[in-house]
């Protein structure tokens, strides 16, 4: 049995989750293929260095000191997995879940450090998208931004969310229909 990453969430009597959103599948793959080609250059570099002609100095340097430089590329590569496992983390840790009432956007920095936060839907006055470039307009995804009707602390912006527009009418969506299910509720039973 799978468990779901959001389980642990306390969710309110009867309130039913909608969606869940992780960040564009794009942004994770161009991450971990930087971090892929930053970890295996220099090992690149140093199998063509032992493809030289033994008689030049290079060679011979390479050859004399290659334990140290094994060492070395063993350190880079042992560090370039790190940050592909804390890249992936991130993404796969980092979540957006809308519900009937709230969202809850679960942001994960670092290992052991995570934010969550809660914004109900009968409070959001306002949301933005912004799709900005030739890629994210081609692979629809893009920057969301929502105004609470509190302070400014309580507002949020997330970025590289797909179908940032769909999103939008979700929330819209589902805060229209909070908006009416509370108008229903006679003032006497929120008291």
């Amino acid at each position: 049995m799978q468990t779901k990453l959001y389980e642990k969430i306390e969710l309110e009597s009867d309130e039913v989750v909608i969606t869940t959103v992780r960040k564009h599948w794009f942004v994770i793959t161009v991450e971990l293929m930087v971090i892929i080609l930053f970890g295996l250059v220099p090992v690149f570099l140093f199998m063509g260095v032992l493809a030289l002609p033994p008689q030049s100095i290079v060679s011979t340097f390479v050859q004399t000191g290659t334990p140290l430089i094994t060492f070395c590329l063993a350190t880079w590569l042992l560090m370039s997995t790190l940050a592909a496992v804390t890249s992936w983390t991130s993404y796969y840790l980092d979540l957006w879940i809308l519900t009937d009432r709230r969202i809850i956007v679960i942001d994960q920095i670092g290992y052991f450090n995570r934010k969550v936060s809660n914004f109900r839907l009968e409070r959001l006055q306002d949301i933005n998208v912004s799709i900005t470039g030739l890629i994210p307009t081609l692979l629809n995804y893009g920057i969301i931004r929502a105004q609470t009707a509190s302070a400014s602390e309580n507002n949020f912006i997330s970025y590289n969310l797909p179908d940032p527009r769909g999103l939008q009418s979700q929330i819209q969506a589902a805060m229209d229909a909070r908006l009416t299910t509370i108008e229903k509720i006679p003032d006497a039973a929120l008291e």
